[in-house]
């Protein structure tokens, strides 16, 4: 199973401060591949429970798409994370955070003490982010390239950090260092919910970010979106677009102001382009879905 990572980005106009609070894109947080980056350590909990819950929390906030991201506004997560018991996927207010503030509140969610990642009103940052987890006493610290520039030896739980961005994996190897693991948590509603709200991707992302939930997971989803009576959560009775990256197969796309050829075109993209599409209900009209 390929290695896949969750991580807080940008904000919904592609920078790092004064969006709107919650992830306004699905992109805010997001879960894609493992890459290799200027990581200079690799955080890994000594306690392979403790690893899975950490996995498990960045999942978590992944899938919640009141979590957004603006590094002017990165603490605000925090109570709300704390009042919720560190269950970030019931988080109900939109808040904020950056990817190291995000990574803080895993750690904390893998029972690290609140008090050395939460110092003087801020969240740990890249600059002090393995330091603040070190003096736990519950992590191992890799910086050799080995751990730190290699994706096959990363484990669920683990933490990459670099002097401007860290992630948390969420696919891949066991804590116990064999095996498989994912730390997607949840029913199979809920998860099918999520997928159809784009949160895990597409394809090999979708299927390796939900492990061997992924058949019950991508069944669900084909009941929901083929709005069949017995899917519980599908109000209108009609098939629906699921939110994520699509790639353009016609030779010209149009792009209109409402669904039907007499909306006013607005863009246009051509064959082998991409678009990235929000969830909703098909419509049909002029002989077209």
């Amino acid at each position: 199973m390929a290695t896949y990572i969750g991580q807080a980005s940008c904000d919904e106009n592609v920078r790092y401060v004064e969006g709107q609070a919650g992830n306004q894109t699905g992109t805010e947080l997001n879960t894609r591949a493992a890459y290799l980056y200027n990581w200079h350590s690799l955080i890994r909990f000594r306690d392979p429970a403790k690893a899975l819950k950490c996995g498990q929390a960045m999942a978590a906030a992944v899938s919640n798409m009141k979590n957004g991201y603006d590094q002017g506004e990165r603490n605000t997560i925090l109570p709300l994370a704390r009042a919720a018991g560190w269950g970030l996927s019931k988080i109900t207010t939109a808040c904020e955070c950056d990817c190291s503030s995000l990574a803080g509140i895993c750690g904390i969610a893998a029972r690290i003490p609140e008090s050395y990642i939460y110092k003087d009103g801020n969240l740990c940052y890249t600059g002090n982010q393995v330091a603040c987890f070190e003096a736990s006493g519950i992590v191992d610290v890799y910086s050799t390239s080995d751990y730190a520039n290699s994706t096959v030896k990363w484990q669920v739980g683990d933490i990459l950090v670099s002097n401007s961005h860290t992630v948390v994996v969420v696919s891949g190897n066991a804590p116990s260092g064999s095996g498989t693991a994912t730390a997607v948590s949840g029913d199979i509603d809920e998860l099918a919910q999520v997928v159809i709200a784009g949160r895990y991707g597409n394809g090999d992302a979708r299927r390796a970010a939900l492990g061997d939930k992924f058949n019950a997971v991508q069944k669900r989803v084909n009941q929901l979106l083929s709005g069949t009576v017995s899917a519980a959560g599908t109000s209108t009775g009609v098939a629906r677009i699921i939110a994520g990256e699509y790639k353009v197969v016609a030779s010209s796309l149009n792009v209109r102001d409402k669904p039907s050829l007499s909306g006013s075109k607005v863009a246009s993209y051509s064959y082998g382009e991409h678009i990235y599409s929000i969830a909703a209900d098909t419509v049909t009209a002029d002989g077209y879905v």
